[in-house]
């Protein structure tokens, strides 16, 4: 690793100053800023209650605030569109690590990725949502379930879509094949981003269908 490191020098995605013994992903200095939502500890969030405005919901967090001008936006990108995983992994892990301490989720039964179409899977080498939902279930003691909500439909990138186009992109692009799998059972349905909550809202909208379901979301960010 630190022969490595001689040609190619681990940098703080937030900062970009040169990253030093005992110092992991990002800078301590940074970390020290990180924006926390602590939502994990906050009921009646704002990420509840913009979701409980579609759906039925049990609890919801987001590890971080995502704010447009804020250097902690770029953190997000790398790991979503330049493959950094472990930058990914390193933040799902500090999610999950709150999570474990709230109450709040310590009835989930089953964590559950929002899925990408296969091609956009096939495009971008693997789901944001499926790493994040690895690191959750390691850190929560949850089995982690694929497979069942599936993308049947495919959309382009939701990023810089207004609310009603986001809801149009993403009415009707999920399914959920054998819904008793979820009967009865507290689902944590987990995502990289929550914006408006269309994503969320369609994909719960499947779950729900299962009798006796619950609902709980996680996303590592939360936009403002």
């Amino acid at each position: 690793m630190g022969f490595l490191n001689l040609f190619f020098p681990q940098v703080c995605p937030v900062c970009g100053v040169l990253l030093v013994g005992g110092e992991s992903h990002i800078c301590l200095r940074c970390l020290s800023d990180l924006p926390l939502s602590y939502f994990w500890s906050w009921r009646d969030n704002p990420a509840e209650v913009l979701i409980r405005e579609r759906i039925e919901l049990v609890a919801a967090a987001s590890l971080i605030f995502y704010r447009r001008e804020s250097r902690w936006r770029s953190v997000i990108h790398k790991f979503k569109y330049s493959s950094q995983l472990s930058l990914g992994r390193y933040l799902s892990k500090i999610l999950g690590r709150r999570m474990a301490e709230s109450l709040a989720f310590c009835g989930v039964d089953l964590i559950v990725p929002v899925p990408l179409h296969p091609i956009k899977r096939w495009m971008r080498g693997f789901n944001q949502a499926s790493v994040i939902a690895e690191v959750l279930s390691a850190e929560l003691g949850k089995p982690l379930v694929e497979g069942v909500l599936v993308r049947s439909r495919y959309s382009s990138t939701q990023t810089t879509k207004d609310k009603s186009s986001r809801q149009r992109g993403v009415k009707g692009a999920f399914s959920l094949r054998e819904p008793h799998r979820f009967t009865g059972m507290h689902i944590l349905l987990v995502d990289d981003v929550l914006t408006t909550g269309a994503t969320i809202e369609a994909c719960g909208l499947e779950i729900l269908k299962a009798d006796g379901v619950r609902l709980s979301v996680a996303t590592l960010a939360f936009v403002e």
